[in-house]
């Protein structure tokens, strides 16, 4: 490109520059990031870097590219190779590239300007600010201060005086009585409760109105269905087969939790790693069922690993969706195209959640027990965490001592024989199987006589290669040891006891010598050598002309009926008197008598068993290695425990998965008040300060008010404690959410979306709500809690498809009309009335719901078994207690609905409606007979449907 064309470039930018952007001092983040996201990093950044050339990384820009020409020289836009590739005419050199597949338009005048001045005041690199720790910004001088009701109120003012804007009136105490009830229980106000607060004229008639709706028991109700979604429950176990899982004490343990303000750290830390804090209760270790909720499939033929590590995944992808409001799943791959975090943290996060027992098993193990008497709970819970540690405590010695003796011995062999496939000897002592093996299939073992006082199995893996493990599982089900004497005859030799080199796995060593399918080894995959150590009453000897012979049964299988035989494996003896003197001690006898008992009693509690998270032992622990492009077979360099750099620049501990807990729960962590404080407010408010609640990076959209949302996150760990009872107060009692939901015409048309906040909230009920509202104001809600989830009603042939065979048995009585957060959840098959109204199927964790309005909504409301029954119980209602006229029934059942007094031109045209279906009823019986057993009930009916679909109805 001739000089002289350059030259001419920069005057005129220079000229651009100078006329628009003299003062201003330009912002990497709010200038620069937008720019080189939009345009440059697709090609320039964490997943590919073209030219060796990475935008994310502040020392990578600074440096020099594939060309050799330093990429930024802060202060010399003209010596820069990134502007200069700007704004030359070459169309060769140019960028954005011109040419090919990826071209796109040239940057703007005024992009090339900002960067121009950017870069001429020192290029300056900003960390994105979510990554930077909240704290309160100082706040301007306010015209109208004595607005404010809570310290986010002046926030709030701050941003609209900026804007020129006042806020709005303050709503009626019916609007708002109803909104804050929908907001806070989920349910509206009842009659009495809206006459008392209208005529509670005390100062503290708001706080009092607060303070009763944090304290209903329906309060935790209505949280749990947020958290439910981002926990992704649901009562199947997922895939195509869907079948039943016991969860819904998990659901519970979300209601009591928010009933009894857990502080949300706490709240967290037990969900993440219950099972490893301090003697754990019965809530601490249900509460890990929060990362049971992922998938199992049972589907015949899968393969259990790799579902085991899609649900590993899913627990690294969760835990960053819902607590860090980030979009972490992007580095499974690669690098974060847009985050500075590089690929091998994705794996550093993910052997936090590598090792944990359950391993996509059919029968969701492992499992802990929740008493049904709930003073047993806390019993439970004790027996529960003695049993492993115990197990351990017995076993310790002899895995000690499997290492220690070096006087292991190979079994020399006079033959072996195997009942499918074939079994081969090798010099170096080990057996080989090979062809088709049955699931039952019996090995035996015939050698030379030797003495012995232990005989040990090691299962080896098949494959040399550790990136390439694991393999299918290897089960040892049960060993049967012999003495054949010279006459034929063979003796059983009498074994104790069995020590293995770990207690892991869904099986017992000691099954072994039980007899049955279950026993040692890797299952339902085979990870690494695996030894057991088979000790016998007492020392064995041999005479002179005896042999030495070995059963071994094979009886275990994996999912599709695939034989878990021993493929290869040895076996060797042992004289050294340590191991019949481990089955004398006293201490083991008193042991295993005390695990004995543990156990008796555990089993004797009666309660429901619920799939929870269990760490495997350190000498269990699994490998964790890179997946290369993501792909879980295709396996690279091994990772150990670890969180991002990023996000732990002060050094937080993070080796084990409850110190992972306390990291992201840490005051210094600056994600997770903010993302829970912008959850909470988009519940109130309708939207996220943050819109895109999961995706608080460069790529998501930028916050409305910042200050506003690090004074809440700020204020959420300090004033309140982390109570989210305290943080709900300071916002329903806030004078921005006392305002009149009603916009001026000018407000509407300058802020659509009330981003600033110049007027209340003004939303569409939920899913659920919209349920519990319509159950509630019809009188039909059961205001039954806990327990086990229930079959409302539901359309006809729903699950005629449903693969595992289950049922729908619609529920009769109280049941019929619980809340909807107990509704029975099909993860292939959900209730068709909650998806239609945005409720997500809960495969994955689900950050937000992104509300639609389609006919199907109009659809479910008018015609749904339970919104008709609930319109025959509204209309019997307003009969009863509306008065003998139809305009004073009519006006309660409208004032139940909305909160609201009817106007006369409302009143008006439901009397017309009324009429018009009662003459065509009474017309045509037999359609009223469809609804109701006389035209007359059948015209109130319509007609409380009718209010039930009013949109002031459905919103709040």
């Amino acid at each position: 490109m001739p000089q002289s064309i350059i030259s001419t470039t920069l005057a005129t930018l220079t000229l651009v520059t100078a006329t628009s952007l003299a003062q201003e001092k330009i912002s990497f983040n709010e200038h620069i990031r937008p720019i080189l996201n939009s345009k440059c990093t697709k090609c320039h950044g964490g997943a590919k870097a073209d030219g060796d050339l990475s935008l994310i990384y502040r020392e990578e820009a600074l440096g020099k590219g594939k060309s050799g020409k330093t990429i930024i020289v802060p202060g010399k836009p003209e010596e820069s190779e990134l502007f200069r590739r700007i704004i030359t005419d070459d169309l060769d050199d140019k960028m954005p590239l011109q040419k090919g597949d990826h071209a796109e338009p040239p940057l703007p005048p005024e992009e090339v300007a900002l960067i121009k001045k950017w870069i001429e005041q020192g290029a300056e690199w900003e960390e994105h600010w979510a990554y930077v720790k909240p704290k309160k910004e100082k706040l301007p001088n306010l015209k109208h201060a004595d607005w404010s009701k809570t310290g986010m109120d002046q926030y709030v003012l701050a941003k609209l005086e900026a804007e020129g804007l006042a806020p709005s009136p303050e709503a009626d105490k019916a609007q708002w009585l109803r909104r804050a009830s929908l907001d806070i229980i989920g349910l509206p106000p009842t009659p009495e409760e809206l006459e008392a607060f209208v005529a509670d004229q005390s100062v503290e008639a708001y706080e009092k109105q607060v303070d009763r709706l944090l304290a209903s028991p329906h309060f935790g109700e209505r949280w749990a269905s947020i958290w439910m979604d981002l926990a992704r429950y649901a009562d199947t176990m997922g895939y195509e087969k869907d079948p039943h899982r016991n969860i819904w004490p998990y659901r519970d343990y979300l209601i009591r939790s928010f009933n009894n303000d857990k502080p949300y750290n706490i709240f967290v830390q037990e969900q993440l790693a219950g099972d490893l804090m301090p003697s754990p209760t019965s809530d601490q270790l249900l509460a890990t069922a929060f990362h049971r909720n992922t998938q199992t499939n049972t589907e015949g033929g899968t393969d259990d690993e790799e579902f085991r590590v899609a649900s590993t995944i899913d627990r690294v992808n969760t835990t960053w969706t819902a607590l860090q409001g980030l979009t972490f799943g992007c580095i499974q791959c690669h690098a974060h195209p847009y985050e500075p975090i590089p690929h091998g943290d994705y794996y550093r996060f993910y052997a936090f959640f590598n090792s944990t027992e359950d391993a996509d098993l059919n029968n969701d193990y492992p499992h802990f027990k929740i008493a049904n008497d709930l003073k047993q709970r806390d019993e439970t819970a004790s027996l529960y965490t003695q049993l492993t540690p115990l197990r351990e405590k017995i076993n310790q010695p002899g895995q000690k001592a499997i290492a220690q003796d070096k006087g292991w011995q190979p079994l020399n062999y006079l033959d072996v024989k195997t009942s499918s496939g074939k079994l081969s000897p090798y010099p170096n002592g080990e057996l080989r199987t090979s062809g088709t093996l049955a699931i039952h299939t019996d090995f035996t073992l015939k050698a030379e006589a030797q003495n012995f006082s232990a005989l040990k199995v090691t299962i080896i893996p098949e494959t040399e290669n550790p990136a390439e493990l694991p393999e299918r599982g290897s089960v040892l089900s049960h060993i049967k040891i012999q003495k054949l004497k010279v006459d034929g005859k063979a003796e059983d030799i009498k074994l104790a006891y069995a020590f293995a080199d770990t207690i892991t796995g869904p099986y017992d060593p000691l099954d072994s010598l039980r007899g049955g399918a279950s026993g040692f080894g890797g299952y339902p995959k085979l990870f690494t050598e695996r030894s057991v150590v088979f000790v016998p009453s007492s020392p064995v000897s041999f005479e002179p002309g005896e042999r030495l012979n070995v059963i071994i049964q094979n009886k275990a299988s994996t999912t599709g009926n695939q034989a878990a035989t021993l493929r290869r494996f040895q076996v060797h003896t042992s004289t050294s008197p340590v191991w019949t003197e481990l089955i004398s001690t006293e201490e083991h006898k008193q042991s295993t008598a005390k695990l004995t008992q543990l156990e008796k009693q555990y089993n004797s509690i009666k309660g429901t068993n619920v799939p929870v998270i269990q760490q495997r032992p350190e000498s269990a622990k699994r490998e964790t290695r890179l997946f290369i492009g993501g792909l879980w077979l295709n396996k690279g360099d091994l990772y150990t425990e670890g969180v991002p750099e990023l996000l732990n620049r002060y050094k937080a501990p993070a080796s084990n998965r409850l110190e992972m807990a306390k990291w992201i729960t840490s005051e210094e962590n600056p994600l997770t008040s903010r993302v829970m404080a912008n959850r909470i407010f988009s519940e109130f408010f309708g939207r996220g300060i943050v819109s895109t609640l999961g995706d608080f990076g460069s790529t998501g959209v930028v916050p409305t008010n910042l200050p506003l949302l690090d004074y809440l996150a700020v204020e959420f760990q300090g004033t309140h404690q982390w109570s989210i009872k305290s943080l709900i107060r300071e916002m329903a009692l806030s004078a921005t959410y006392r305002q009149d939901n009603k916009a001026s015409k000018e407000l509407a048309k300058d802020d659509p979306s009330n981003l600033l906040l110049a007027r209340g909230p003004r939303t569409r009920l939920n899913a659920e709500m919209i349920r519990d509202n319509a159950l509630s104001i019809s009188g039909l809600l059961t205001p039954t809690q806990l327990g086990p989830s229930v079959m409302p009603p539901q359309p006809n042939g729903i699950w005629q498809t449903v693969y595992s065979g289950s049922k729908w048995n619609t529920a009769e009585g109280p049941n019929r009309y619980r809340r909807g957060v107990y509704t029975y959840w099909k993860r292939t098959s959900p209730y068709p009335s909650m998806i239609t109204f945005d409720a997500p199927a809960r495969d994955l964790c689900s950050a937000q719901r992104i509300p639609t309005n389609t006919p199907l909504h109009a659809l479910i409301t008018l015609n749904d078994p339970v919104y008709l029954e609930c319109s025959k119980a509204l209309a019997k209602r307003m009969v009863n207690e509306g008065g003998a006229s139809l305009e004073t029934q009519i006006r309660h059942g409208y004032k139940l609905a909305t909160c609201q007094e009817a106007s006369s031109r409302t009143v008006e045209l439901l009397t017309q409606l009324h009429d018009q279906m009662l003459a065509d009823f009474q017309a045509n019986t037999e359609n009223s007979k469809k609804i109701a057993s006389s035209p007359e009930e059948a015209a109130k009916t319509v007609l409380a449907n009718t209010i039930m679909n009013l949109d002031s109805a459905l919103t709040k």
